[in-house]
């Protein structure tokens, strides 16, 4: 073959000798390329296999559970044999099919795996928002003539329900559409068995150079370019979430969108520059990206190690870091819980904690501490009233006081330094009177019921216990959820 500048046009003998050229069977020219594939091959596996057991070893930690470890660990294990199935071509002849399968099956539901993961941040991140304003204008909305029966948030765990029954159709049904579609070209063509056959190993890069089979792979071209659009709807959608972590979930989703972006557009234009179009030739510069990418196909590799990286490895890595900076830092009193529980009675912090929390999609431990408090001052306002009523001989008087949400009241009392909830004194025996009862049935429907709005990660045995012990115990609302989102919050 004559030399030609990268930007020259290919005239018919370099396309010829383009088009005959194989890779596999030129074992003695690509014996490097070759060998370094399968390097890669041993390394990427081992890479990716102990990244899996450290996934699944670290899943009950918060930043594996803020990712949904089913669906993340899920989609890894696609990645992966993705990945796998992918260098094969690049090392030994294989069936044209399973290229076929790898391209039109495995790689449209790696994709809608991500595209899930990434529509589940940006709905989770809005209904942490909504848990504010929810709560909030339940609280604006409480009175005395609360109805136990009536809980008008109690429909977003089905929301949360069907968004879960949501994704599994956006993974499954396109993944079977396009499984059928593959079945379809089979069963009306009667030729496709010779065009890509099941078992027959041939040189896959040839194949792509000759468009054997091409049909099938129409398939997969209708789903890139849905893929590149939704991905760029996706990316606009990301920019308004707010993670307050770096390298969190919006950095894994956001930059997974500008890669898969940036890798589709890089991969049409090869693909429509590489190929003859009748007596129109490509520029050199195509073809020979067309045999380093093998097609395209390696691009696409590229974007499953990365997505494999931010979903599976970094989260790992990110524990780590955390966990070495903690032990660094534990002398320092900052990064105590005790010091906690000073940020939590000072009000200008955790009105920033709250933002926080809503940025760590965690939101509910936050609203759980600013209620927690202000059932506790009514709790303490009560038994004051009680006092004072005994002292001045009326004991069945009303407690009036508690009708609102303001707090101002608490201040007419001796002790003001009873702003802070620690400081406050009340009997734990004390049977839960009917003038503050709406504010507990309130507050245990808001975060301790599994149908709640804002319900804290708390053990159902826990729950169920609150729940029982509501009518006797006024503390227990309290105070056997208080100490684990304590903890939480920390």
């Amino acid at each position: 073959m004559a030399k030609k500048g990268l930007f020259d046009i290919a005239d018919d003998a370099y396309m010829k000798e383009f088009l005959e050229r194989e890779f596999i069977n030129d074992a003695d020219t690509n014996h490097t390329e070759i060998l370094i594939y399968k390097i890669l091959f041993i390394i990427i596996n081992i890479y990716e296999v102990i990244s899996l057991i450290y996934f699944i070893k670290l899943r009950k930690s918060y930043i594996i559970r803020q990712r949904n470890f089913t669906l993340t660990f899920i989609g890894g294990i696609i990645f992966y044999i993705t990945t796998f199935i992918s260098f094969f071509p690049q090392m030994m002849k294989v069936p044209c099919f399973l290229s076929a399968f790898s391209t039109n099956i495995l790689n449209p539901m790696a994709n809608l795996i991500f595209l899930s993961r990434t529509f589940r941040v940006i709905l989770f991140y809005h209904f942490n928002i909504f848990k504010v304003t929810s709560i909030k204008n339940k609280k604006e909305n409480l009175n005395n003539n609360y109805d136990i029966n009536l809980e008008p948030n109690n429909y977003l765990p089905r929301i949360s329900k069907k968004i879960n029954k949501i994704i599994c159709c956006i993974i499954f049904i396109p993944t079977m559409i396009s499984a059928a579609a593959v079945a379809y070209f089979y069963i009306t063509d009667p030729q496709m068995k010779e065009k890509c056959p099941f078992f027959k190993r041939e040189d896959a890069l040839k194949n792509l150079k000759t468009g054997k089979g091409v049909e099938l792979f129409k398939v997969i071209l209708v789903y890139g370019y849905t893929h590149i659009f939704i991905s760029f709807i996706i990316t606009i959608l990301l920019i308004r979430v707010k993670d307050s972590n770096k390298y969190g979930v919006k950095f894994e989703c956001l930059s997974s969108c500008i890669v898969i972006i940036t890798a589709n557009i890089l991969d049409n234009i090869i693909q429509a520059n590489s190929r003859a179009k009748g007596p129109k030739k490509p520029r050199i510069i195509f073809i020979r990206l067309f045999e380093l990418t093998k097609g395209g196909k390696m691009l696409f590799t590229i974007i499953l190690l990365y997505l494999f990286f931010v979903s599976i490895t970094l989260p790992v890595i990110q524990y780590y870091i955390i966990r070495k900076s903690m032990n660094k830092e534990f002398k320092d009193q900052r990064n105590t819980i005790q010091y906690l529980y000073k940020v939590l009675n000072t009000p200008s912090l955790v009105d920033e904690l709250r933002e926080i929390a809503v940025n760590e999609f965690c939101v509910e431990n936050v609203l759980f501490w600013e209620n927690y408090q202000i059932l506790q001052k009514k709790v303490y306002r009560y038994q004051l009233d009680c006092i004072r009523s005994k002292e001045m001989g009326n004991v069945n008087s009303m407690i009036n006081s508690l009708d609102t949400d303001d707090d101002s009241n608490l201040h007419q009392y001796p002790m003001k330094s009873y702003n802070l909830i620690e400081c406050y004194t009340y009997d734990p025996d004390m049977p839960v009177p009917n003038e503050i009862l709406p504010y507990y049935i309130s507050f245990y429907h808001m975060f301790i019921d599994i149908n709640g709005p804002a319900v804290v990660n708390i053990s159902r045995d826990v729950a169920n216990q609150i729940f029982f012990q509501l009518s006797t115990f006024p503390s227990v609302v309290k105070g056997s959820a208080k100490d684990i989102t304590y903890f939480l919050v920390y």
